[in-house]
């Protein structure tokens, strides 16, 4: 069985110029697939415990098969983090369990977003 394509970081910026706000998952092994959805709320995988997000408005990224750790269990993605960026104002890791791992954004508003492949990376562009 291959190997659990790995998300070993997660980048963001804003493109306030070219109207969007960016974030990219770089990717270890082959390109997960993934599910993109808009949430009333986050919650976390196995607890169901509601997180505490940035902004007003929720997309929840479902990326699968894929781990945000490696094989001894070291994290490379945790937690919250606050960007303050015009729409992205940041992002949760709701989970890492059994090669599913979800990542919620948190944005200003619901708007349109784009998704992209490169090689080694994921990117969601969301209309700022």
């Amino acid at each position: 069985m291959p190997p659990v394509p790995r998300v070993v970081r997660i980048r963001a910026a804003a493109h306030s110029s070219e109207g969007f706000d960016r974030i990219v998952f770089d990717v270890e092994g082959r390109l997960p697939g993934y599910e993109i959805r808009y949430v009333p709320v986050v919650v976390a995988d196995g607890s169901g415990k509601r997180l505490a997000m940035p902004g007003r408005r929720y997309l929840q990224v479902v990326l699968r098969p894929a781990q945000g750790h490696d094989d001894e269990g070291e994290h490379a993605l945790t937690g919250r983090h606050d960007l303050g960026f015009p729409m992205l104002k940041g992002y949760v890791v709701a989970g890492d369990f059994e090669g599913v791992l979800t990542i919620a954004l948190g944005l200003d508003d619901v708007v349109g977003y784009r998704v992209g492949e490169l090689p080694g990376h994921i990117y969601i562009d969301v209309a700022a």
